[in-house]
């Protein structure tokens, strides 16, 4: 069983997803939010970026009304190296300063 560690949401919903075992996951999100019906709430980037780590890191959720399981995000995911951190680091602060 996976644990993820911490969350971090990126541009065009897509979150990077550390696990316990120092393993960084890119997801993207958008796929899953054009299923539309239950998911349709996350295409609202505010909301999207309120998603929460439960607190043992076996799942993350929104407001108690989605969630989906470490296990599965870790096979959904891409694996991507520490460096692409840095980018995305970068494109972050670059985003903050508009």
């Amino acid at each position: 069983m996976y644990q993820i560690h911490q969350i971090r949401p990126v541009e065009n919903f897509k979150l990077l997803l550390e696990y316990t075992d120092r393993v960084n996951v890119l997801v993207d999100f958008l796929p899953i939010i054009k299923q539309g019906e239950i998911f349709s709430s996350l295409q609202d980037p505010d909301f999207f970026a309120q998603v929460s780590l439960e607190p043992k890191g076996r799942y993350i959720y929104w407001e108690d009304e989605i969630e989906f399981c470490a296990d599965a995000l870790r096979m959904k995911g891409k694996e991507v190296e520490p460096s692409i951190l840095i980018d995305i680091d970068k494109e972050l602060i670059r985003q903050g300063s508009k």
